[in-house]
């Protein structure tokens, strides 16, 4: 089936370039539509935490939307927050944003009408003052809407810091795009100069790393489709791109070497498309199948941004397959021996097969089976102790780097206002009919 697919391929290579390119298109147009991802988690799940969050934003009038709230401490080392300077400073400095169609709610300790709810918002020391601002809109909208109204409030006599779901989510975001980044400005480039150390070619280096890159937008047009179905958490993406990139280029290894093997020993251009097919092309299908089918587990995660995640990395790795079946056969039925021009010097190129550094290391561990295996297992069971004392958490903001104001600000609530260092929980009661507030359903 396999050889018959790869025979295929070849007849109609222009054919398949072509449909390869509809697909990048297509994938494209996916990318510029784009969507609102969403931090994921129960708050959008149908655990029951999910439906409780719900009922009390959506029945009581009291409750708020926790996903689009956001915080602004201000603080002097001079002034107390009971001070009448001090309570003036913060009016000037929320005066561009009192009345902004932006905002559902503002509190502060001096319009709370809850004598309580006034203390709590006013640090131990009674040197900071917390003001709790809701927005309407939620997702990559609140963000736009948090750095617009943030960027609007400041004060010459106190000190402002921002925290809060809101801009901790986007600092979560932004962390994280910023790493994928810089690990994509590094790998890109290693990853060319290790490919072209393994083919000596640089046209054979450069069609795994072009599959690649075809592969994330492929992965990430997909994630956005899927987002219109379902919810998709943002760290989808990062997903998306390190197993993409990991994925396809270890598939288009199998793809490319095997076409050149075959070329080497005297097989035709069609014949070295269906052998490699048959043989490589076997391999990556089921490899794929295998690592979509583990990835999907993670669907099982209900409640959590998981699930979103292991849907996004089953996507990327079928297109990964799709693209080594097809793409990449295609353009190799077409270049054919090409694929081995712009060669290193000799002396840069591997050794001829048979011969060589790994050669001689895979000859010597299978005379010495028992010798190796000894001393390796021994070295992986050492390695593997730190495990044994392995305590596993929810990640929070103390995973943020302490640079980032939303780290600092969240710091402080913690350690300056009473009570915010507790863990608390709600308990939300639904009656079918009649009013809550009787004495039967009171006591």
């Amino acid at each position: 089936m396999f050889a018959g697919w790869g025979r295929l391929v070849y007849r109609y290579r222009w054919a398949t370039l072509v449909g390869s390119g509809v697909l990048l298109a297509l994938s494209i147009a996916g990318l510029l539509m784009g969507g609102t991802l969403t931090s994921g988690g129960p708050l959008t799940s149908n655990l029951e935490s999910a439906r409780a969050a719900s009922l009390t934003s959506s029945e009581l009038r009291s409750g708020s939307k926790q996903t689009s709230t956001f915080l602004l401490l201000f603080r002097s080392d001079s002034l107390m927050a009971k001070d009448p300077a001090f309570k003036s400073a913060v009016g000037d400095a929320l005066a561009p944003i009192q009345g902004d169609p932006r905002i559902n709610k503002l509190i502060d300790p001096y319009n709370a009408t809850d004598p309580r709810v006034a203390q709590a918002f006013i640090s131990r020391d009674g040197h900071e003052a917390l003001v709790s601002i809701e927005l309407k809109s939620s997702g990559t909208q609140a963000w736009h809407d948090y750095d617009a109204l943030r960027g609007e409030v400041r004060s010459s006599t106190l000190t402002v810091t921002g925290t809060g779901f809101v801009p901790i989510n986007q600092a979560f975001n932004t962390t994280l795009e910023s790493d994928l980044q810089r690990a994509e400005t590094v790998t890109l480039p290693v990853t060319l100069l290790l490919l072209v150390v393994i083919f000596a070619s640089i046209v054979a280096a450069g069609l795994p790393l072009g599959v690649g890159i075809l592969t994330i937008v492929g992965g990430l047009a997909g994630t956005f489709f899927l987002n219109r179905f379902t919810d998709v958490s943002q760290y989808a993406l990062n997903i998306v791109t390190l197993i993409g990139l990991g994925v396809s280029i270890d598939y288009s290894l199998f793809i490319v070497n095997r076409f050149r093997d075959e070329l080497a020993a005297g097989a035709s251009r069609e014949d070295a498309i269906a052998t490699t097919i048959a043989t490589a092309g076997r391999a990556i299908t089921f490899s794929g199948v295998t690592v979509a089918v583990g990835l999907s587990a993670m669907l099982f995660f209900q409640g959590t941004f998981l699930a979103s995640m292991g849907a996004a990395g089953a996507i990327v790795v079928a297109v990964a397959v799709i693209y080594g079946l097809t793409f990449l056969p295609a353009l190799l039925s077409i270049i054919g021996p090409a694929v081995n021009r712009l060669r290193l010097p000799s002396w840069l190129q591997a050794a001829p097969q048979g011969r060589g550094v790994w050669h001689s290391l895979a000859s010597w561990v299978m005379k010495r089976p028992v010798l190796v295996l000894v001393p390796t297992v021994g070295f992986l069971l050492v390695a593997g102790t730190p495990f044994l004392s392995l305590r596993l958490a929810n990640g929070d903001v103390q995973m943020l780097p302490t640079r980032i104001e939303a780290r600092q600000g969240w710091d402080r609530f913690l350690a300056d206002f009473p009570g915010q260092d507790q863990t608390t929980f709600n308990i939300v009661v639904s009656y079918p009919d009649g009013t809550p507030l009787t004495s039967q359903r009171i006591a």
